[in-house]
């Protein structure tokens, strides 16, 4: 029978630093193409990881297909007005909020 080693606290805090280490270092690389990139990965990878035999995920959304549609649709979103900056502009101008 192997032992269960429990985390210490601040291998615990190391973990959550870790994973906000490597969003950084994704936003410090593609700056304001950070968000459009990341969403088309998770939306790409969560197809993949559906019709490779992934029906649930840990993620808060659960279902990869759903997670896709989500994040595919972010993706489309933010390409757009990292393309089309003033597009964002216009649209809020438009539903009367102070730009």
């Amino acid at each position: 029978m192997v032992p269960i080693m429990r985390k210490t606290r601040g291998e615990v805090v190391e973990g959550v630093a870790f994973q906000f280490c490597k969003v950084a270092t994704v936003a410090f690389i593609l700056g304001r193409w950070t968000l459009p990139v990341a969403a088309a990965l998770a939306s790409g990878l969560y197809v993949w990881a559906y019709f490779s035999g992934k029906r649930d995920t840990r993620c808060v959304l659960r279902y990869p297909l759903f997670i896709a549609a989500f994040w595919g649709i972010v993706s489309g979103f933010a390409f757009w007005f990292t393309i089309r900056p003033q597009a964002l502009h216009d649209l809020m101008r438009s539903a009367g909020l102070p730009v």
